[in-house]
């Protein structure tokens, strides 16, 4: 019954969808007849959808075992919270709910933008209904959960086990809301150009969902990069594996747009670049759909490998390409726009951080693509690793870090004041002290490039605080002694959020190069009572001990830290059991003293000896704090400039 319903519901998804797209274009139909319409089948379109996606949860629940995708990825010894979540650890259950996502936001349109013009909305709804549509006849074509098996089998094969981990539960959903949520920006810009309305009103319009779609895909990321780095036991936190760039790649652009719309808000300039970049970042995210579900990489993150699956995406990919492109060019502005030109101008700074960022986002993409082009036309097969990636990215990086913290600074006038300047000297000043003594205490006579990437880290964090310095517009002549002098009180609320998530990003600059260029590791065996130095620590291991789990046995490892004849606590690293599939994995175990880690995987355990990798990574929780950072700072520029916008309207 269950299989039953779920697939009544879905085709009756696609009905509705097929009612969206048509009523939102018959213009013989009256407006407000056509939006009401619309409207309606768009919230039945979400709610089939999302009763079809609640069945599919149920019968993970109950191990309905006569519903192939249920017993290929559960088992009846699986913990609840992963049966549950265990519905998008596969391809077909985490296609339902990225089509449950973009659903979802056609929903929130309906309900949440009434007050923008009826035959916008009607374009709005005609692009995302044709995309849920073709998404949904994907999902029914080839990747439909709700395939009947017989004779029912006992119990299921079980979830992958990497997969069985608090990871799965955040990770997966905040990447889809990042990636679908693009799809509401290029659904407005579609719309936009189609109604021959692309003023600055529209930039308005879709900044909440720039913000929405960008903070989600940045927190998946991250999130993503933590679990990858304590759950598959290389203490790694990127790999730029082609799944992981294919997330970067709507991320980098996703970023330009956001600066970009900041420009086109303030002067109307730049309205194609805006729109091309909206188109650019939902094209990314079904390229990263496509790369994942296709079979053509092999990934730890990849889905599927049914060729089948990957020529549809395609063609999804393809057409939606290939019509908003078409779309864009026919509505290029005629005329190209004359503004006097000042290289001190914030809108300069940020059209050159744009194209910064669009070449990493090249980059990137070359380094994807380019042994996936090879292969296909001569049979060689290569890899593109970390090498290439890190070598050509310290150069751009250096660049933005450079640029980051002069543009928030600079007037969009292009009339630099004496209180501007005197700011900027300040940072510079403090930021190179900062660099000489790091320099001194760290290396001594030998120069070292870390610590100048180091030091434009600390550039931009120091250059945000000075920058939330209150505004003296009576006295631009006054020193720095007395820009010094202020009262919080008077702190310049307005910059606050840009400033914080500026100021995330020099410290994620400076916990990756810490971490990669100052950390220790040692590979050894330990007896029984062995103590291991590392940096200032002292390891003592101290034996195992056993522990069951639901469907698993772990093995724990037990480590005494001590730091100067102190105690500071235990690190439990372990080996994880499966029994129903046999799977053994390494769990790391991680001790987390200030912002830095000591982390330890363990190989071969036997009973008087282990073999274990333990590493001291200094200053690595910047990593994380700084992308949460980012994300805390854009929300907070999103709800300070809500509360000024309601205040100047009461």
């Amino acid at each position: 019954m269950i299989s039953l319903f779920g697939n009544l519901l879905l085709y009756s998804a696609v009905i509705v969808a097929i009612a969206t797209v048509i009523y939102s274009k018959l213009f013989n139909i009256e407006l407000n007849k056509r939006y009401r319409y619309s409207s309606f089948f768009t919230v039945a379109q979400f709610l089939f959808i999302f009763f079809s996606y609640l069945l599919l949860t149920y019968a993970y629940v109950i191990s309905d075992f006569s519903i192939f995708n249920v017993w290929q990825n559960s088992e009846l010894n699986k913990p609840l919270i992963y049966k549950i979540t265990g519905v998008w650890g596969n391809h077909e259950g985490s296609i339902l709910l990225w089509v449950l996502i973009l659903s979802f936001y056609s929903f929130l349109v309906v309900i949440i933008d009434r007050i923008i013009p009826k035959n916008y909305i009607l374009n709005i709804l005609f692009i995302q209904s044709l995309i849920t549509l073709a998404f949904l006849l994907f999902i029914i074509f080839t990747s439909n959960p709700f395939i009947l098996q017989y004779p029912v089998p006992s119990d299921g094969v079980g979830l992958n086990s990497l997969l069985q981990d608090p990871g799965l539960i955040i990770h997966p959903p905040l990447l889809y809301i990042g990636y679908v949520g693009f799809s509401v920006v290029f659904s407005y810009s579609i719309a936009a150009m189609l109604d021959k309305d692309t003023n600055s009103i529209w930039a308005l319009w879709i900044r909440k969902w720039v913000y929405i779609a960008w903070c989600s895909l940045t927190l998946g990321i991250t999130i993503g990069s933590w679990w990858a780095y304590y759950e598959l036991g290389w203490g790694g936190w990127w790999f730029w594996d082609p799944v992981e760039n294919a997330s970067l790649l709507p991320w980098i652009t996703g970023t330009a747009l956001m600066h970009s719309l900041s420009i086109y808000r303030s002067s109307g300039q730049h309205r194609d670049w805006t729109l091309l970049l909206s188109i650019l970042t939902f094209s990314f995210s079904l390229m990263g759909t496509f790369l994942v579900r296709s079979g053509i990489l092999t990934s730890v993150h990849s889905f599927a490998s049914d060729p089948q699956r990957g020529l549809w995406i395609l063609v999804i990919m393809s057409f939606f390409v290939i019509m908003s492109f078409t779309i864009f060019i026919l509505n290029l502005t005629e005329n190209n726009e004359k503004t006097n030109f000042y290289i001190f101008k914030r809108g300069t700074f940020i059209l050159f951080n744009n194209y910064l960022l669009m070449l990493s986002c090249f980059i990137v993409l070359f380094g994807t693509l380019y042994p996936l082009i090879l292969e296909s036309i001569t049979s060689e097969v290569i890899t593109v690793g970390p090498q290439y990636f890190n070598t050509v990215f310290i150069p751009v990086t250096i660049l933005l870090a450079i640029l980051m913290p002069l543009g928030p600074n600079l007037p969009w006038s292009g009339k630099v004041s004496t209180q501007t300047i005197n700011r900027i000297c300040m940072s510079l000043i403090i930021t190179i002290s900062l660099i000489i003594i790091l320099q001194i205490i760290v290396e001594g006579k030998t120069f070292n490039l870390n610590l100048l990437i180091i030091g434009l880290g600390a550039w931009i964090i120091i250059n945000s605080i000075v920058d939330l310095l209150p505004n003296n517009n009576h006295s631009a002549d006054k020193n720095i002694s007395d820009i010094i002098m202020f009262n919080i009180k008077n702190i310049n609320i307005r910059r606050a959020g840009v400033r914080i998530a500026h100021a995330g990003f020099g410290l994620l600059i400076v916990g990756i190069v810490t971490a990669s260029s100052y950390s220790e590791q040692k590979d050894l065996k330990i007896l029984n009572g062995g103590i291991v130095d590392i940096n200032k620590y002292v390891l003592q291991y101290e034996g195992l001990e056993t522990d069951i789990g639901q469907n698993y046995d772990d093995l724990v490892l037990n480590f005494k830290i001590q730091l100067h004849n102190k105690t500071l606590g235990e690190v439990l690293p372990k080996k994880r059991f499966f029994r129903n599939s046999g799977d053994i994995t390494t769990e790391a175990g991680i001790f987390r003293h200030n912002m830095s880690h000591i982390f330890i995987t363990v190989g071969e355990v036997q009973e008087s000896h282990i073999y274990a990798t333990i590493s001291y990574k200094p200053l690595v929780r910047f990593i994380w704090l700084g992308s949460f950072f980012m994300v805390a700072g854009l929300l907070t520029s999103l709800l300070i400039r809500i509360y000024f916008t309601k205040r100047a309207h009461d």
